[in-house]
């Protein structure tokens, strides 16, 4: 039977989990092994990196909702989405 203490690391890791989600998502190795030299360059762990690059994508987006239409629009600029399609995407995002 397990000692009713817990050292310092099972309490932290109690205290993460009761505030965090995981999340798991696919990139290219080489976009990868630059975001992990940029964030250990700043001193960052890439959990804390890309927490703080969601934080900025949120800024920049948060009641802009027509720059990023057109923002949207610029980068499908030239595919076959109509603008019903165009949105829903943005229906989606917001």
């Amino acid at each position: 039977m397990r000692d009713m203490f817990y050292t310092n690391y099972d309490m932290m890791m109690m205290y993460m989990k009761s505030f965090s989600s995981g999340v798991y998502f696919r990139v290219s190795k080489e976009l990868l092994e630059e975001f992990t030299r940029v964030a250990r360059f700043l001193g960052l762990s890439r959990s804390e990196a890309i927490r703080r690059a969601m934080e900025l994508f949120i800024e920049r987006y948060r009641g802009n909702e027509k720059t990023l239409t057109e923002e949207m629009r610029g980068i499908l600029k030239g595919s076959k989405l109509s603008s019903r399609d165009l949105e829903e995407m943005h229906m989606v995002i917001r």
